[in-house]
């Protein structure tokens, strides 16, 4: 069997390191509260600065995106407004074409009907040429025969 005089001031140092850490159990709980208020502050800060970062973000890619749309409006506005007058030229173009294509057939045509109206004239003369002639013919033959 062990002394108790021995045992007791073993048993007495236990328990007076024990003691000694529950007087200080109180202030180690006091700093692990505080550390941990600490890190959730530091929590909160990093929350609140994604959640502003995620706001800026946004807002800026909704300004980029709306400054796309817009240049893309104005670029596309700008090509149908090209397109728009290279056509009008092509049509002026092909208009002016047509014009000189029916000036041309115009002038064909009255030149046809000219040539048309020289052919009838000359057709008429011929006819009224003959016609002249065939009197005389007829005098000369009714002459011949009553001879």
């Amino acid at each position: 069997m062990k002394d108790i005089r021995t045992t007791a001031p073993a048993a007495r140092s236990i328990m007076k390191d024990d003691f000694s850490s529950l007087k200080e159990a109180p202030a180690a709980i006091q700093r692990i509260r505080l550390a941990a208020q600490h890190e959730l502050g530091l929590a909160r800060k990093m929350m609140a600065d994604a959640q502003r970062y995620q706001q800026e973000t946004a807002t800026k890619s909704r300004s980029e995106a709306q400054q796309f749309i817009l240049r893309t409006r104005l670029a596309t506005q700008r090509e149908i407004e090209e397109l728009i007058r290279q056509a009008s030229e092509e049509i002026h173009k092909l208009l002016a074409d047509i014009r000189v294509i029916r000036i041309t057939a115009q002038e064909e045509l009255a030149a046809q009907r000219k040539f048309n109206d020289a052919a009838k004239l000359s057709s008429m003369s011929l006819t009224i040429k003959e016609n002249f002639k065939k009197p005389e013919r007829k005098k000369k033959k009714q002459l011949a025969t009553a001879k």
